[in-house]
Protein backbone atom coordinates (compact mmCIF):
# COMPACT_ATOMS: atom_id res chain seq x y z
CA UNK A 1 0.00 0.00 0.00
CA UNK A 2 2.67 2.13 0.83
CA UNK A 3 4.62 1.93 -3.01
CA UNK A 4 1.23 2.18 -4.40
CA UNK A 5 0.21 5.66 -2.45
CA UNK A 6 3.97 6.68 -3.30
CA UNK A 7 3.09 6.08 -7.23
CA UNK A 8 0.15 7.93 -7.23
CA UNK A 9 1.85 10.65 -5.30
CA UNK A 10 4.60 11.32 -8.07
CA UNK A 11 2.23 12.33 -11.25
CA UNK A 12 1.28 15.74 -8.66
CA UNK A 13 4.54 16.37 -8.00
CA UNK A 14 5.87 16.50 -11.29
CA UNK A 15 2.72 18.15 -13.03
CA UNK A 16 2.88 21.27 -10.69
CA UNK A 17 6.26 22.77 -12.66
CA UNK A 18 4.29 22.15 -15.58
CA UNK A 19 1.09 24.46 -14.84
CA UNK A 20 3.70 27.00 -13.05
CA UNK A 21 5.27 27.02 -16.65
CA UNK A 22 2.04 27.28 -18.42
CA UNK A 23 1.12 29.76 -16.61
CA UNK A 24 4.06 31.65 -16.86
CA UNK A 25 3.83 31.01 -20.61
CA UNK A 26 0.19 32.35 -21.08
CA UNK A 27 1.17 36.25 -18.69
CA UNK A 28 4.21 36.70 -21.18
CA UNK A 29 2.16 36.16 -24.50
CA UNK A 30 -0.60 38.85 -23.15
CA UNK A 31 1.78 41.12 -21.78
CA UNK A 32 4.00 41.52 -24.29
CA UNK A 33 1.35 41.30 -27.59
CA UNK A 34 0.48 44.84 -27.61
CA UNK A 35 3.88 44.78 -28.36
CA UNK A 36 4.61 42.09 -30.52
CA UNK A 37 1.68 43.60 -32.70
CA UNK A 38 3.14 47.30 -32.85
CA UNK A 39 6.11 46.00 -34.21
CA UNK A 40 4.27 43.42 -36.75
CA UNK A 41 2.99 46.56 -37.94
CA UNK A 42 5.62 49.05 -38.67
CA UNK A 43 7.70 46.08 -40.35
CA UNK A 44 5.18 45.81 -42.63
CA UNK A 45 4.52 49.07 -43.50
CA UNK A 46 5.10 50.60 -47.44
CA UNK A 47 5.28 54.19 -48.81
CA UNK A 48 1.47 54.39 -49.49
CA UNK A 49 0.64 53.27 -45.62
CA UNK A 50 2.85 55.97 -43.69
CA UNK A 51 1.09 58.32 -46.48
CA UNK A 52 -1.72 57.75 -45.25
CA UNK A 53 -0.69 57.72 -41.72
CA UNK A 54 1.10 60.97 -42.13
CA UNK A 55 -2.08 62.85 -44.28
CA UNK A 56 -4.46 61.78 -41.33
CA UNK A 57 -2.21 63.38 -38.86
CA UNK A 58 -1.96 66.20 -41.15
CA UNK A 59 -5.57 66.70 -40.87
CA UNK A 60 -5.77 65.98 -37.23
CA UNK A 61 -4.05 69.66 -36.57
CA UNK A 62 -6.29 71.88 -39.08
CA UNK A 63 -9.93 73.08 -37.91
CA UNK A 64 -12.12 70.53 -37.58
CA UNK A 65 -15.24 70.97 -40.75
CA UNK A 66 -15.67 69.61 -43.92
CA UNK A 67 -13.85 68.32 -45.78
CA UNK A 68 -10.91 67.43 -43.59
CA UNK A 69 -12.96 65.04 -41.21
CA UNK A 70 -13.84 63.25 -44.21
CA UNK A 71 -10.17 63.21 -45.34
CA UNK A 72 -9.06 62.21 -41.74
CA UNK A 73 -11.55 59.30 -41.58
CA UNK A 74 -10.81 58.37 -44.70
CA UNK A 75 -7.06 58.34 -44.07
CA UNK A 76 -7.57 56.12 -40.69
CA UNK A 77 -9.94 54.09 -42.14
CA UNK A 78 -7.64 52.79 -45.05
CA UNK A 79 -5.18 52.84 -42.52
CA UNK A 80 -6.92 50.40 -39.97
CA UNK A 81 -8.68 48.11 -42.56
CA UNK A 82 -5.66 47.96 -44.59
CA UNK A 83 -3.67 46.15 -41.84
CA UNK A 84 -6.60 43.94 -41.00
CA UNK A 85 -7.31 42.85 -44.32
CA UNK A 86 -3.40 42.33 -44.70
CA UNK A 87 -3.02 40.00 -41.60
CA UNK A 88 -5.90 38.50 -42.09
CA UNK A 89 -5.37 37.17 -45.70
CA UNK A 90 -1.84 36.41 -45.51
CA UNK A 91 -0.77 33.61 -47.33
CA UNK A 92 -0.83 30.46 -45.60
CA UNK A 93 1.43 28.31 -48.27
CA UNK A 94 2.84 24.58 -47.55
CA UNK A 95 5.73 24.12 -50.14
CA UNK A 96 7.51 21.34 -51.67
CA UNK A 97 10.40 20.97 -53.91
CA UNK A 98 11.45 19.13 -56.67
CA UNK A 99 15.55 18.93 -56.89
CA UNK A 100 18.10 16.28 -57.78
CA UNK A 101 19.62 13.98 -56.04
CA UNK A 102 23.19 15.57 -55.81
CA UNK A 103 25.19 18.78 -57.71
CA UNK A 104 29.04 19.43 -57.98
CA UNK A 105 30.35 22.24 -56.16
CA UNK A 106 30.22 25.43 -57.69
CA UNK A 107 27.62 24.24 -60.56
CA UNK A 108 24.51 25.42 -60.54
CA UNK A 109 21.44 23.10 -60.35
CA UNK A 110 17.39 23.79 -61.22
CA UNK A 111 15.41 23.73 -57.98
CA UNK A 112 11.53 24.23 -58.52
CA UNK A 113 8.99 25.39 -55.43
CA UNK A 114 5.95 23.73 -55.39
CA UNK A 115 3.41 26.31 -52.77
CA UNK A 116 -0.20 24.84 -52.23
CA UNK A 117 -2.70 27.34 -50.47
CA UNK A 118 -3.61 25.35 -47.78
CA UNK A 119 -5.92 28.13 -46.09
CA UNK A 120 -9.50 28.50 -46.22
CA UNK A 121 -9.04 31.93 -48.12
CA UNK A 122 -7.64 32.19 -51.28
CA UNK A 123 -4.22 33.82 -51.40
CA UNK A 124 -4.00 37.28 -53.34
CA UNK A 125 -1.16 39.42 -54.96
CA UNK A 126 1.66 37.42 -53.11
CA UNK A 127 5.39 36.79 -53.94
CA UNK A 128 7.34 33.60 -53.67
CA UNK A 129 11.59 33.13 -53.08
CA UNK A 130 14.38 31.72 -51.68
CA UNK A 131 16.28 33.94 -48.96
CA UNK A 132 19.29 35.41 -49.60
CA UNK A 133 22.25 34.69 -47.88
CA UNK A 134 22.75 36.72 -45.29
CA UNK A 135 26.15 38.49 -44.66
CA UNK A 136 27.55 38.98 -41.45
CA UNK A 137 28.38 42.58 -40.41
CA UNK A 138 32.09 43.86 -40.47
CA UNK A 139 33.29 44.90 -36.87
CA UNK A 140 35.30 47.60 -36.41
CA UNK A 141 38.88 46.62 -36.44
CA UNK A 142 38.26 42.86 -37.30
CA UNK A 143 41.15 41.03 -37.57
CA UNK A 144 39.92 37.96 -38.63
CA UNK A 145 38.44 37.37 -42.62
CA UNK A 146 34.76 37.51 -42.89
CA UNK A 147 33.61 33.71 -44.47
CA UNK A 148 31.99 34.11 -47.84
CA UNK A 149 28.18 33.06 -48.08
CA UNK A 150 27.43 29.64 -48.66
CA UNK A 151 25.48 29.83 -51.18
CA UNK A 152 23.98 32.12 -53.94
CA UNK A 153 20.75 32.08 -55.67
CA UNK A 154 19.54 33.37 -59.02
CA UNK A 155 15.95 33.54 -58.98
CA UNK A 156 13.03 35.58 -61.09
CA UNK A 157 11.01 37.42 -58.92
CA UNK A 158 7.13 36.50 -59.74
CA UNK A 159 4.31 37.82 -58.23
CA UNK A 160 1.09 35.87 -58.12
CA UNK A 161 -2.29 37.47 -57.87
CA UNK A 162 -4.78 35.18 -57.04
CA UNK A 163 -4.52 31.54 -56.27
CA UNK A 164 -7.48 29.51 -54.92
CA UNK A 165 -7.72 27.65 -51.73
CA UNK A 166 -6.05 23.74 -52.59
CA UNK A 167 -4.29 25.07 -55.80
CA UNK A 168 -0.70 25.22 -56.26
CA UNK A 169 2.40 27.54 -57.63
CA UNK A 170 5.35 26.90 -58.99
CA UNK A 171 8.80 29.36 -58.76
CA UNK A 172 11.92 27.74 -60.24
CA UNK A 173 15.19 29.03 -59.28
CA UNK A 174 19.24 28.12 -59.65
CA UNK A 175 21.27 27.68 -56.96
CA UNK A 176 25.07 27.26 -56.68
CA UNK A 177 26.43 26.30 -53.49
CA UNK A 178 30.04 27.02 -52.37
CA UNK A 179 31.06 24.62 -50.04
CA UNK A 180 31.11 20.74 -50.15
CA UNK A 181 28.85 18.95 -48.01
CA UNK A 182 25.05 17.97 -47.18
CA UNK A 183 23.62 21.44 -47.27
CA UNK A 184 19.61 22.07 -46.61
CA UNK A 185 18.09 24.32 -48.89
CA UNK A 186 17.75 28.34 -47.95
CA UNK A 187 14.30 29.33 -46.28
CA UNK A 188 11.46 29.89 -48.18
CA UNK A 189 10.37 33.42 -48.26
CA UNK A 190 6.69 33.67 -48.77
CA UNK A 191 5.35 37.57 -49.01
CA UNK A 192 2.13 39.02 -49.36
CA UNK A 193 1.31 42.79 -50.23
CA UNK A 194 -2.83 42.53 -50.52
CA UNK A 195 -4.24 45.23 -50.08
CA UNK A 196 -3.35 47.51 -52.34
CA UNK A 197 0.56 47.33 -51.63
CA UNK A 198 -0.66 49.18 -48.20
CA UNK A 199 1.28 46.90 -46.20
CA UNK A 200 4.03 44.00 -46.91
CA UNK A 201 4.82 41.46 -44.39
CA UNK A 202 7.13 38.16 -45.78
CA UNK A 203 7.18 34.63 -43.47
CA UNK A 204 10.06 32.66 -43.70
CA UNK A 205 9.49 28.56 -43.30
CA UNK A 206 12.34 26.45 -43.55
CA UNK A 207 12.90 24.00 -46.24
CA UNK A 208 12.92 20.66 -45.00
CA UNK A 209 15.02 19.26 -48.21
CA UNK A 210 18.47 18.88 -48.54
CA UNK A 211 21.09 18.07 -51.11
CA UNK A 212 24.33 16.64 -51.17
CA UNK A 213 27.49 19.26 -52.61
CA UNK A 214 30.05 16.89 -54.17
CA UNK A 215 33.15 18.26 -54.98
CA UNK A 216 34.77 19.59 -58.18
CA UNK A 217 36.48 17.19 -60.34
CA UNK A 218 40.21 18.55 -60.33
CA UNK A 219 41.29 20.77 -63.26
CA UNK A 220 45.08 21.23 -63.94
CA UNK A 221 45.13 25.14 -62.95
CA UNK A 222 48.44 25.11 -61.67
CA UNK A 223 51.47 23.10 -61.98
CA UNK A 224 51.10 21.24 -58.53
CA UNK A 225 47.29 19.73 -59.94
CA UNK A 226 48.56 19.03 -63.64
CA UNK A 227 51.08 16.57 -61.43
CA UNK A 228 48.41 14.91 -59.95
CA UNK A 229 46.06 14.64 -62.83
CA UNK A 230 49.65 13.42 -64.43
CA UNK A 231 50.32 10.81 -61.83
CA UNK A 232 46.09 9.58 -62.01
CA UNK A 233 46.46 9.57 -66.10
CA UNK A 234 49.78 6.99 -66.10
CA UNK A 235 48.40 5.03 -63.49
CA UNK A 236 45.00 4.74 -65.25
CA UNK A 237 46.84 4.31 -68.81
CA UNK A 238 48.87 1.21 -67.02
CA UNK A 239 45.67 -0.51 -65.47
CA UNK A 240 43.91 -0.37 -68.57
CA UNK A 241 46.54 -0.79 -71.04
CA UNK A 242 46.14 -4.62 -71.60
CA UNK A 243 42.83 -4.63 -72.26
CA UNK A 244 42.64 -6.22 -75.76
CA UNK A 245 40.59 -8.30 -77.38
CA UNK A 246 40.69 -12.25 -77.28
CA UNK A 247 39.88 -14.34 -80.47
CA UNK A 248 36.76 -16.60 -79.79
CA UNK A 249 36.57 -18.54 -82.92
CA UNK A 250 35.23 -18.21 -86.36
CA UNK A 251 31.69 -18.87 -87.71
CA UNK A 252 29.96 -18.24 -90.88
CA UNK A 253 28.94 -14.44 -91.92
CA UNK A 254 25.13 -13.74 -91.59
CA UNK A 255 23.43 -9.93 -92.91
CA UNK A 256 23.78 -7.67 -90.34
CA UNK A 257 26.29 -9.14 -88.28
CA UNK A 258 29.55 -6.77 -87.03
CA UNK A 259 32.63 -7.49 -88.56
CA UNK A 260 35.86 -6.94 -86.88
CA UNK A 261 37.65 -9.25 -89.21
CA UNK A 262 37.51 -11.28 -92.38
CA UNK A 263 38.75 -15.09 -91.95
CA UNK A 264 40.15 -15.21 -95.40
CA UNK A 265 41.40 -18.52 -95.52
CA UNK A 266 38.45 -20.60 -94.60
CA UNK A 267 36.44 -18.42 -96.88
CA UNK A 268 38.75 -19.90 -99.69
CA UNK A 269 38.47 -23.16 -98.21
CA UNK A 270 34.53 -23.28 -97.85
CA UNK A 271 33.55 -21.46 -100.46
CA UNK A 272 31.06 -19.18 -97.94
CA UNK A 273 32.62 -15.85 -95.80
CA UNK A 274 33.71 -16.75 -92.65
CA UNK A 275 34.05 -14.06 -89.96
CA UNK A 276 36.47 -14.13 -86.96
CA UNK A 277 34.95 -13.34 -83.45
CA UNK A 278 36.44 -11.31 -80.84
CA UNK A 279 35.31 -10.34 -77.43
CA UNK A 280 36.70 -8.25 -74.65
CA UNK A 281 38.48 -9.68 -71.63
CA UNK A 282 36.51 -9.60 -68.26
CA UNK A 283 35.83 -6.32 -67.26
CA UNK A 284 38.61 -5.12 -64.74
CA UNK A 285 37.89 -4.52 -61.09
CA UNK A 286 39.29 -1.40 -59.26
CA UNK A 287 39.44 -1.25 -55.34
CA UNK A 288 39.45 2.64 -54.59
CA UNK A 289 40.77 3.91 -50.98
CA UNK A 290 40.23 7.45 -49.48
CA UNK A 291 42.24 7.80 -46.59
CA UNK A 292 40.02 11.17 -44.73
CA UNK A 293 42.90 11.64 -41.54
CA UNK A 294 44.84 14.64 -41.92
CA UNK A 295 48.62 15.15 -41.80
CA UNK A 296 49.85 16.42 -38.19
CA UNK A 297 50.46 19.83 -40.09
CA UNK A 298 47.13 20.32 -41.92
CA UNK A 299 45.79 23.77 -40.72
CA UNK A 300 42.43 24.71 -41.80
CA UNK A 301 41.51 28.61 -44.13
CA UNK A 302 39.34 31.13 -43.16
CA UNK A 303 36.34 29.12 -44.34
CA UNK A 304 37.26 26.54 -42.38
CA UNK A 305 38.47 23.83 -44.77
CA UNK A 306 41.25 21.64 -45.19
CA UNK A 307 42.51 22.43 -49.07
CA UNK A 308 44.74 19.43 -48.77
CA UNK A 309 41.52 17.26 -47.79
CA UNK A 310 39.28 19.12 -50.10
CA UNK A 311 42.29 18.48 -53.84
CA UNK A 312 42.08 14.96 -52.63
CA UNK A 313 38.42 14.75 -52.65
CA UNK A 314 38.75 16.33 -55.75
CA UNK A 315 41.07 14.35 -57.04
CA UNK A 316 39.10 10.98 -55.72
CA UNK A 317 35.82 12.68 -58.23
CA UNK A 318 38.28 12.87 -61.44
CA UNK A 319 39.44 9.36 -60.77
CA UNK A 320 35.29 7.99 -60.42
CA UNK A 321 34.37 9.49 -63.16
CA UNK A 322 37.60 8.48 -65.44
CA UNK A 323 37.15 4.65 -63.98
CA UNK A 324 33.40 4.73 -65.02
CA UNK A 325 33.65 6.12 -68.42
CA UNK A 326 36.08 3.36 -69.27
CA UNK A 327 33.50 0.72 -67.85
CA UNK A 328 35.73 -0.33 -64.71
CA UNK A 329 34.08 -2.01 -61.61
CA UNK A 330 34.91 0.40 -58.62
CA UNK A 331 35.23 -1.26 -54.95
CA UNK A 332 34.62 1.83 -52.99
CA UNK A 333 36.23 2.25 -49.33
CA UNK A 334 36.26 5.25 -47.64
CA UNK A 335 37.33 5.92 -43.75
CA UNK A 336 34.29 6.76 -41.80
CA UNK A 337 34.64 8.04 -37.80
CA UNK A 338 31.29 6.23 -37.14
CA UNK A 339 29.01 7.41 -33.91
CA UNK A 340 30.30 7.78 -30.34
CA UNK A 341 28.86 4.40 -28.97
CA UNK A 342 29.69 2.34 -31.94
CA UNK A 343 33.44 2.46 -34.03
CA UNK A 344 32.92 2.27 -37.57
CA UNK A 345 34.38 0.13 -39.81
CA UNK A 346 34.64 2.65 -42.86
CA UNK A 347 32.26 2.85 -46.10
CA UNK A 348 32.37 0.05 -48.02
CA UNK A 349 30.24 0.38 -51.76
CA UNK A 350 30.25 -2.06 -54.33
CA UNK A 351 28.06 -2.58 -57.63
CA UNK A 352 26.97 0.99 -57.28
CA UNK A 353 26.62 3.99 -59.38
CA UNK A 354 29.38 6.92 -59.71
CA UNK A 355 26.60 9.42 -57.49
CA UNK A 356 26.13 7.13 -54.67
CA UNK A 357 30.08 7.29 -54.25
CA UNK A 358 30.26 10.89 -54.68
CA UNK A 359 27.33 11.48 -52.26
CA UNK A 360 29.53 9.71 -49.55
CA UNK A 361 32.80 11.78 -50.83
CA UNK A 362 29.97 15.06 -50.16
CA UNK A 363 29.88 13.75 -46.23
CA UNK A 364 33.21 13.08 -45.93
CA UNK A 365 34.66 14.16 -42.69
CA UNK A 366 38.17 14.23 -41.44
CA UNK A 367 38.90 11.04 -38.69
CA UNK A 368 41.64 10.32 -36.50
CA UNK A 369 44.89 8.67 -37.60
CA UNK A 370 45.13 5.91 -35.74
CA UNK A 371 40.85 4.66 -36.72
CA UNK A 372 41.94 5.33 -40.90
CA UNK A 373 45.14 3.22 -40.45
CA UNK A 374 42.90 0.00 -38.81
CA UNK A 375 40.42 0.77 -41.51
CA UNK A 376 42.64 0.72 -44.49
CA UNK A 377 44.44 -2.37 -43.39
CA UNK A 378 41.19 -4.23 -43.23
CA UNK A 379 40.41 -2.81 -46.60
CA UNK A 380 43.51 -4.09 -47.95
CA UNK A 381 42.47 -7.70 -46.72
CA UNK A 382 39.27 -6.90 -48.44
CA UNK A 383 40.57 -6.24 -51.73
CA UNK A 384 42.78 -9.03 -52.27
CA UNK A 385 44.62 -9.20 -55.50
CA UNK A 386 42.59 -7.01 -57.50
CA UNK A 387 44.42 -3.22 -58.43
CA UNK A 388 44.48 -0.72 -55.15
CA UNK A 389 44.56 2.87 -55.67
CA UNK A 390 44.99 4.62 -52.12
CA UNK A 391 44.11 8.54 -52.39
CA UNK A 392 45.70 10.01 -49.10
CA UNK A 393 46.59 13.47 -47.53
CA UNK A 394 49.73 11.78 -45.47
CA UNK A 395 52.50 9.70 -45.93
CA UNK A 396 51.88 6.19 -45.17
CA UNK A 397 55.29 4.43 -44.81
CA UNK A 398 53.57 0.94 -43.33
CA UNK A 399 52.74 0.06 -46.88
CA UNK A 400 56.19 -0.31 -48.01
CA UNK A 401 56.79 -3.30 -45.69
CA UNK A 402 53.15 -4.71 -46.38
CA UNK A 403 53.00 -7.61 -48.17
CA UNK A 404 49.86 -6.09 -50.92
CA UNK A 405 50.84 -6.24 -54.51
CA UNK A 406 49.49 -3.75 -57.02
CA UNK A 407 48.90 -0.96 -54.73
CA UNK A 408 48.98 2.27 -55.58
CA UNK A 409 49.58 5.29 -53.01
CA UNK A 410 48.76 9.37 -54.33
CA UNK A 411 49.36 12.04 -51.45
CA UNK A 412 48.25 15.24 -51.99
CA UNK A 413 49.79 18.26 -49.79
CA UNK A 414 48.73 21.82 -49.23
CA UNK A 415 48.34 23.69 -52.53
CA UNK A 416 51.22 26.10 -53.41
CA UNK A 417 52.99 24.84 -50.35
CA UNK A 418 56.38 22.28 -50.04
CA UNK A 419 54.97 19.04 -48.00
CA UNK A 420 55.31 18.94 -44.55
CA UNK A 421 58.66 16.81 -43.83
CA UNK A 422 60.08 19.64 -45.86
CA UNK A 423 60.87 23.22 -44.17
CA UNK A 424 59.27 26.29 -45.50
CA UNK A 425 59.93 27.94 -48.23
CA UNK A 426 58.55 30.12 -51.05
CA UNK A 427 59.60 27.73 -53.61
CA UNK A 428 56.82 25.66 -55.48
CA UNK A 429 56.51 22.29 -53.89
CA UNK A 430 57.36 19.44 -55.91
CA UNK A 431 55.35 17.29 -58.23
CA UNK A 432 53.55 14.52 -55.99
CA UNK A 433 54.59 11.26 -57.30
CA UNK A 434 52.78 7.95 -56.48
CA UNK A 435 53.84 5.87 -54.67
CA UNK A 436 53.77 1.79 -56.11
CA UNK A 437 54.51 -1.03 -52.90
Amino acid sequence: MTEHGSRMTTPHSVSKPGWVWRVLRIVYLVVFAPLRAFMAVRRAMTPASVSALLFGIVTLNIIWGFPWTGLFSACVGMFGAGCLIHFLTRPSLDTSFTLPNSAAKEQPFQVTIHAKNQSILPALDFGLAFAKPVLTRKRWMRRKAQSPPSYSVEQSGQQHLFLRPGDSAALSASLTFHRRGIHTLPDTLVSGSFPFHLFESQVAAPSPASIAITPMPLTGEDEYAKGLLNNLGGWSHKLLSGDQLDYTGSREYEPGMQVRRWDFPSWARLGVPIVREFQSPSVPQVFLIIDTALSEHAEPDNAGEYPAFEQMLSLTTTAIYDLAKQTVKIEFFLTDSGSEQVESSGIYLTDTDPESMLIQLAAAAPVDAGQADHQISSALELAGRSPVLVLTTRSLPELKNSAYQSCTVIRTDTPGQPPASQPSSRQRSPRPQPQTV
